[in-house]
């Protein structure tokens, strides 16, 4: 891949889209232009092309380094991210000799990565380490292990932050923590008010169901009031837990040690309502950045955004609209048990596969890629672009923040006062047999199955517990770590 070439091209790209009137749908990675890419110049100050001979200068250097691939499931920062990759392959990593080649799939990347591994192709680090199954084949190495000082060092100091369960799968250190992310609300605040309603009508999901059905029917064929996605993460994490407020536990309880799902049937039959009737966009045929640039768009009231979508809606996808944050609505008047649920996120591991057949020299090349894309220097440059909120306090302070759109509102969004730690849920290590909860959730919302909400509620339950208790008579699965006290 070459990087500098691919650089200069979005140079021009950028540039000529500054003279260019905005369109309905943003490009995908375009930065925005009061946010520029990390070392992008300018648009109104543009640098001087390289020369010939230095372009062809940072190709050979690239060629002569040793090639790190990483395969990222971050969409949210990516543009930031790629071009600290860019400065880093330029000069610390050319320094090292160490070139990291991006690869990156957010839509389905989990998926995609595992039927590469299960085809015997592996990256040299990787997200979705944490992964239980991933762990059982043999794929993550340890990181515990490897010797290495700076390695060491850096994981000592994020013992404090680790999650049981998260970092540590099956007794080996998978991956270090990343960030916080507290799930809220996007809002059109523009359409809101074509509507004739305001935030506080969107406490409760009757209001939402409201909202909806005002902001389509007040712009006809231009809008819609709620935005809906085919992304595998639709219902596990833009459902069922965005409305966790509401709830004692999850859809796995690990106090009693059971599935249940009925407590969700108000947001689904909420969404179901909505997706009947007309009021919104996305369910079948946008992913998740796809349905993310039509709210950037100005073509959807609400749709449930992790906090750093923030960074998406202010430099990936810049917003052509006025929008707010806001708190997930609960099931009734009477509020929620809290505000709602932050998840605990991991950054990238290293693959064993790669990593047993690297000889020394390629080892090295790894761990100096993984030092960099764990480094207190990248979170700084990511926190300060509204991409992401570290563990480590000491990264934030006395960050200047490079964004200048909605810097108001990024207090409340990164803030996690009344919010709760998400729980550890055994789904990916279950013998489930047949549809999994989030197929029958699209088919229940879409019409495509005659089953009711109780019905399905029960054969989600009846299937999924089973499952559990296979899983607790199998050897090579450690349950017990699935079962712990959870205090919200």
């Amino acid at each position: 891949m070459k990087k500098l070439i691919a650089l200069l091209l979005a140079l021009v790209m950028v540039l000529g889209m500054v003279a260019c009137a905005k369109t309905d749908a943003p490009e995908a990675d375009a930065p925005a232009a009061d946010a520029p890419a990390a070392d992008a110049p300018a648009a109104d100050a543009p640098a001087d092309a390289p020369a010939v001979e230095d372009v062809e200068q940072a190709e050979k250097t690239n060629e002569e380094a040793i090639t790190v691939t990483y395969f990222c499931t971050i969409g949210a920062y990516l543009d930031v991210l790629t071009a600290e990759i860019d400065k880093w392959n330029q000069g610390e990593g050319a320094e090292k000799g160490v070139y990291i080649d991006l690869t990156s799939n957010i839509n389905d990347g989990s998926a995609a990565i595992e039927l590469q591994m299960q085809a015997g192709n592996h990256w040299d680090l990787m997200d979705g380490c944490s992964n239980q199954s991933w762990v059982l084949q043999g794929w993550v190495q340890d990181l515990s292990v490897i010797e290495n000082e700076e390695l060491q060092a850096l994981i000592a100091s994020y013992e404090p932050y680790m999650v049981p369960n998260l970092s540590w799968k099956n007794g080996i250190l998978t991956s270090l923590p990343l960030e916080v992310v507290p799930i809220k609300m996007a809002v059109n605040t523009d359409l809101l008010e074509s509507a004739g309603k305001t935030l506080e009508d969107l406490k409760t999901w009757d209001g939402v169901i409201e909202v909806a059905q005002a902001i389509t029917e007040a712009n006809p064929g231009t809008a819609w009031g709620y935005g809906l996605t085919n992304w595998s993460a639709m219902w596990r994490r833009l459902t069922f837990k965005a409305t966790a407020s509401s709830n004692k536990a999850g859809w796995w309880d690990p106090n009693e040690g059971v599935y249940s799902f009925d407590q969700y049937e108000v947001p689904m039959n909420a969404i179901k309502t909505m997706y009947e009737n007309g009021w919104t966009l996305g369910l079948e045929d946008l992913a998740i950045d796809p349905i993310r640039a039509e709210f950037a768009a100005g073509k959807v009231g609400m749709f449930v955004a992790p906090s750093y979508d923030w960074a998406v809606y202010t430099n990936q996808f810049p917003a052509e609209c006025n929008f707010a944050f806001i708190d997930m609505p609960v099931y009734g008047e009477e509020g929620g048990q809290y505000k709602g649920v932050y998840l605990d996120r991991v950054n990238c591991g290293i693959d064993a596969i790669n990593w047993e057949a690297a000889d020394d020299a390629k080892k090295q090349a790894i761990v100096d890629a993984f030092l960099f894309l764990n480094s207190d220097e990248l979170y700084a440059t990511i926190y300060a672009n509204g991409g992401m909120i570290p563990y480590k306090p000491e990264i934030m302070e006395g960050v200047e923040m490079v964004i200048t759109k909605n810097v108001d509102q990024w207090a409340q969004i990164s803030s996690l006062e009344g919010y709760t730690s998400m729980w550890l849920y055994p789904d990916g290590v279950l013998p489930l047999e047949g549809d999994n909860y989030a197929t029958m959730m699209a088919a229940y919302v879409n019409g495509t199955t005659d089953m009711t909400w109780d019905e399905i509620v029960e054969d989600l339950e009846t299937r999924y517990n089973e499952a559990w208790a296979l899983a607790c008579e199998d050897p090579d699965i450690d349950t017990d770590i699935y079962l712990y006290e959870y205090v919200h």
